[in-house]
């Protein structure tokens, strides 16, 4: 589309500028993720950002006791720490599936103990 616009060739600058609004649109409504802006590893503030992310958000401390206690997968390299995204995300899925394991676990005894106390009291 050149500057001169006439009466005449306005629709066809109007289709032009929409097509190209309709490009900036899908460019800004798509990620755009190069793989080498994705690092390999993830050193510790880059490893708690990621898993405040996906929904894990936790201090650093709490961080570096996980990996003293090797709860999380963690790879070490002198006094450095590194954490691989994959394995920090797999990590986190088997943190619910853990989670939902221990509520089952808790709850049944509860309920049973609580139908247990109902039937001596003679409630049911």
């Amino acid at each position: 589309m050149n500057g001169n616009v006439t009466f005449d060739s306005l629709p066809s600058a109007i289709e032009e500028l929409a097509g190209k609004v309709d490009y900036i649109i899908n460019l800004l409504g798509t990620k755009i993720e190069k793989r080498e802006e994705i690092p390999k590893y993830l050193n510790t503030e880059k490893a708690l950002a990621h898993l405040k992310n996906i929904g894990f958000s936790m201090s650093k401390s709490k961080l570096y006791k996980l990996t003293a206690l090797k709860s999380i997968p963690v790879h070490k390299n002198g006094n450095s720490l590194f954490f691989l995204q994959e394995e920090l995300e797999q990590w986190c899925e088997k943190q619910i599936h853990a989670d939902n394991n221990n509520i089952k676990s808790i709850t049944r005894p509860c309920l049973y103990s609580g139908i247990k106390n109902n039937r001596k009291n003679g409630r049911i």
